[in-house]
């Protein structure tokens, strides 16, 4: 392994070759591929479409930049015909062979990739920055996908692929670097380059991946909390039993499947997981539906069932929420504009086909830049009222805590001061259930972390055991 350097010393993708760059930090593995990726339009494809789903697949590779006829040497009218031809010619290069007529909003998860390279294509990209091509997709779809990537690497275009799944990396990547502690700190290291031996390959990336997390005996480093505290729990105050909830788009597709945990008075259990295991949605699903549909399971309460369904039943059962992560969506228009949508909105959107998932950065416009400032001075606000809540929560008649990133974008000052007032609630006789995106916080603040991959619980780990261990349990196979 090379020694961690910044991303420009360290992280020179070649053409000819597929470099994966593994993270756990998904933020950290944006900002990677959108460094790459430039000012090139399109060439970063992210996690979710950006088509616009009521136009045709010619109109979406050569939005903005249409043929155009000339008139006494000036640009006239749209082309139509020459736009279809190109079109053609550039979906039949990443073999899509629908008609180029059809609607975004008609194509399969595999398409849909490969439509959004072809679009790259389109605008003379020479660099491809994907994240999770292939995430949800069946084998052959992403074998599909796999096979037009190789085949453009081969052709000279510089192909990355930002991926949490160490397996995927391994089946696809001529090169992979692992983005050990996110891109502010500059910890970008490649582990396997051609030729390398690939025994024990996966092990060797998990144990990068982890790099510079704590042995953890005799407790995290930095931990608010030693390790063990909570050594011999009582019985479980609240127990979530066999919990699943579906899609709130297609509900069909399991969110959360059959999740079972338990929290035992002054026990804090965190909960661990990559992007796509749902962590979130479970804690956000209990507590009053505000994520995923049709739930089933139960919640209780020493041993009883209690009401969940709405944040006010949940409430009055003794379960509190401090939640700074929401599901968001945008209602798509036209040319990419966008606006907010609610999930209250969502029956009435539904059927538009113009409703998505909002869960990824968006340009830099001046209205973006306005609304980040806003935000920022919104932030403040967030931190005094998520420290007033934990402030007055060891003296409440509440007795259950659900902490939902409770963190996320907070300062280590803050960050530190969260984990203490999380001590103090324990120490309470309270019950905490907790999911961070950090792994580190979950270490320094848990007794015990539950693993979620693909929706469920696939095990635990006590706060003495390694993190290459947890992370065995969530990377997905």
């Amino acid at each position: 392994m090379i020694s961690p350097t910044s991303l420009s010393e360290a992280f020179s993708p070649s053409p000819g070759e597929i470099h994966v760059v593994l993270g756990v930090d998904s933020s950290g593995l944006d900002a990677v591929l959108a460094k790459l990726a430039g000012e090139t339009p399109f060439a970063h494809v992210r996690r979710i479409s950006s088509l616009t789903p009521t136009l045709g697949l010619a109109d979406n590779l050569f939005l903005g930049i249409e043929p155009r006829r000339r008139f006494f040497g000036l640009p006239g009218i749209v082309d139509n015909a020459a736009m279809r031809r190109r079109a053609t010619a550039l979906l039949r290069r990443v073999d899509v062979y629908t008609p180029v007529p059809t609607l975004a909003a008609e194509l399969d998860g595999a398409s849909r990739v490969l439509v959004e390279v072809a679009r790259a294509l389109a605008h003379e990209s020479t660099v491809l920055a994907l994240f999770e091509p292939a995430a949800g997709l069946t084998d052959a779809a992403a074998d599909r996908v796999t096979r037009v990537l190789r085949r453009l690497a081969n052709d000279g275009i510089t192909v990355v692929i930002a991926s949490q799944r160490p397996s995927f990396a391994l089946e696809i990547g001529d090169v992979v670097s692992v983005l050990s502690s996110g891109l502010s700190t500059g910890s970008i290291a490649a582990v396997l380059r051609p030729g390398d031996g690939r025994v024990d390959a996966r092990g060797r990336l998990l144990e990068a991946m982890a790099d510079g997390a704590p042995d953890n005996e005799g407790g995290a480093a930095g931990s608010a909390r030693p390790a063990g505290a909570a050594q011999s729990p009582s019985a479980p105050l609240v127990e979530i039993v066999n919990w699943s909830t579906l899609d709130e788009f297609d509900r069909v597709t399991p969110v959360v499947v059959d999740a079972s945990l338990s929290a035992a008075a002054g026990e804090i259990v965190g909960i661990a997981g990559l992007d796509g295991s749902s962590r979130n949605e479970l804690l956000l699903s209990v507590f009053g539906r505000t994520a995923g549909t049709v739930p089933s399971g139960a919640v209780l309460l020493e041993g009883l069932v209690v009401d969940t369904s709405t944040t006010m039943a949940a409430i009055r059962t003794g379960i509190f929420a401090i939640v700074t992560v929401q599901p968001k969506y945008r209602v798509r228009i036209v040319g990419g504009i966008s606006a907010a949508a609610t999930p209250s909105m969502l029956p009435a959107l539904m059927n538009t086909g113009l409703v998505s998932r909002d869960d990824e950065p968006h340009p830099a416009t001046p209205g973006a830049r306005a609304l980040d400032a806003v935000r920022l001075r919104g932030r403040d606000e967030e931190w005094v009222r998520i420290h007033s809540l934990l402030e007055l929560f060891p003296a409440s008649e509440h007795r259950v805590l659900l902490l939902v990133e409770p963190t996320r974008e907070l300062d280590p000052e803050q960050r530190a001061e969260v984990w203490r007032l999380v001590g103090e609630i324990a120490a309470a006789g309270k019950a905490v259930i907790m999911t961070s995106a950090d792994l580190n916080e979950l270490y320094a603040v848990s007794d015990r972390i539950v693993a979620m991959a693909g929706g469920r619980v696939v095990g635990q780990v006590g706060p003495r055991r390694s993190r290459v261990e947890l992370l065995g349990l969530v990377a997905p196979l």
